[in-house]
């Protein structure tokens, strides 16, 4: 059965609900200027912690909820960044994720996720969807062959942009990513002066990935320094292999199937990622040969110390770049560069040593 609330108590409820509690309120009841409960709300100026509280606690006593949306409307801009990746797949990307909404959360900045699914149509409609939603800026982790013209279209559009893990071939725009070419001569030197390997398979190589393209440079260089040695095969990177164990089998039937009394089979695995690497250490399991070869990964993602054996491979400092990438955004939303300056940060990988390389 309903009960028929009363009259006076049902206009209660709708006086307090249409009574909307503003900035001013806060403001009078923290017996401060509204300017300074502002300066509170939006975590800027020179404020005195104990000002502060009492603003918060003001706020709270109040149920004061900032209006994000008047305010974006106000500054032409949500405080929202759009991040769009490659892949969200890849471990490496959930590290980097978690560097950059560090950084955006401690600058009052919420990141807006997408995923272009290694697809260059989808990635453009992402983008135009963020510009839309007037987001702030952009962090862009972008799908191999991005064109230089992509670029050129967020500049004309006034989207402050930073790149995260690799540049845009022929782009000159703020970019942060591994110093890849570095990273590619660590793993390969390791195999080549301790174990004494000749004879390199590289394993993911992509001549459409610049990343790939430097890590390849990379292991060349050391090749170059080391009397007889030689890359013997690179397998191609497959986009719809996930896990690396079918490019992993693709390397069994192929380079690593050879006969090697003729000199001709790989002594050493350098993979371009700890997933094709543990993707191929699976499949030589599967086949009966664990510990067959040294193999090396790249990336260090947390669960490369977990894999069986340990996985060797260079580090790449993901949660740090997405980081790096996150506070050089924040940089040119204040300081506006006009869409002509460039910088491209190398962060200089470092090799961690474990057991998939025949180290104890």
């Amino acid at each position: 059965m309903l009960r028929r609330r009363p009259a006076g108590a049902a206009q209660g409820i709708i006086e307090r609900v249409s009574a909307r509690v503003t900035l001013s309120d806060v403001a009078a009841r923290a017996g401060v200027s509204r300017a300074t409960a502002s300066l509170v709300l939006r975590g800027e100026g020179r404020i005195a912690d104990a000002t502060r509280e009492r603003v918060h606690a003001a706020m709270a006593e109040l149920g004061y909820v900032y209006d994000r949306v008047a305010a974006a409307m106000r500054s032409q801009h949500a405080p929202v960044v759009g991040v769009v990746v490659s892949d969200i797949t890849n471990p490496f990307f959930a590290q980097a994720l978690v560097g950059v909404q560090a950084a955006l959360r401690e600058e009052g900045y919420l990141p807006l996720l997408a995923n272009a699914a290694h697809d260059l149509a989808q990635q453009a409609e992402l983008l135009g969807l963020l510009r839309e939603h007037r987001v702030a800026g952009l962090v862009l982790a972008p799908v191999a062959g991005t064109p230089a013209s992509l670029v050129d279209e967020l500049r004309a559009w006034g989207l402050e942009h930073v790149l995260l893990t690799q540049p845009v071939d022929g782009a000159r725009t703020w970019t942060v990513a591994p110093d890849d070419r570095l990273g590619g001569r660590l793993a390969a030197e390791h195999l080549l002066e301790v174990h004494g390997c000749r004879r390199l398979v590289l394993v993911g190589a992509s001549h459409d990935v610049a990343s790939a393209r430097l890590r390849e440079a990379g292991v060349h260089d050391a090749v170059a320094g080391v009397q007889g040695a030689q890359v013997v095969a690179a397998l191609g990177w497959l986009h719809d292999d996930p896990t690396g164990l079918r490019l992993g089998r693709e390397a069994l039937a192929g380079p690593l199937s050879q006969d090697d009394d003729g000199g001709r089979a790989p002594d050493g695995a350098v993979c371009f990622s700890d997933v094709h690497a543990t993707g191929l250490l699976r499949a030589l399991r599967e086949a009966g040969r664990p510990g067959a070869l040294p193999v090396t990964g790249y990336d260090d993602i947390p669960a490369a110390a977990l894999y069986e054996p340990p996985l060797t491979t260079v580090s790449t400092h993901g949660e740090q770049l997405g980081r790096t990438a996150a506070e050089g955004l924040v940089h040119r939303l204040r300081e506006p560069s006009g869409g002509e300056a460039a910088l491209e940060l190398a962060v200089p990988p470092r090799l961690v040593v474990r057991q998939s390389c025949g180290c104890a």
